[in-house]
């Protein structure tokens, strides 16, 4: 197994985002330098900054500490009813490998109806 090269595996989510060091730096409330040395890995981020580098990018702290990929969903800037919202749906979804008919339940609905609302505020 090759060793995990975290600070190019950070430059290269902050170049696909097409996000200069300072803009990142502003989001993580540190300095530019500071992300540079996270990228050359001349320093390693604290956990807390390794949450939100993960939050920011909508990666799993694994995908970012290059562990196995699990797949995660971001809820960074979301309202906690819109954050309700995306995990009803989430379920739904998990939900809907059971189900034999093609028809939504009643649950499903309710879910959509729940995004509808989300959607015309």
């Amino acid at each position: 197994m090759e060793p995990f090269d975290f600070g190019a595996n950070l430059c290269t989510l902050r170049k696909q985002r097409k996000m200069s060091q300072q803009q990142l730096a502003d989001l993580l409330h540190i300095t530019d330098g500071m992300v540079s040395k996270y990228e050359t890995n001349f320093s390693e981020p604290p956990y807390e900054t390794l949450r939100s580098i993960a939050s920011i990018f909508n990666v799993s702290m694994d995908d970012l500490c290059g562990m196995k990929r699990q797949g995660t969903v971001s809820t960074h800037g979301l309202s906690e009813s819109q954050t309700e919202t995306l995990k009803a749906l989430i379920e739904a979804y998990r939900l809907k490998n059971t189900q034999t008919g093609k028809a939504l339940t009643e649950g499903q609905f309710a879910i959509l109806g729940r995004i509808v609302a989300e959607l015309l505020k």
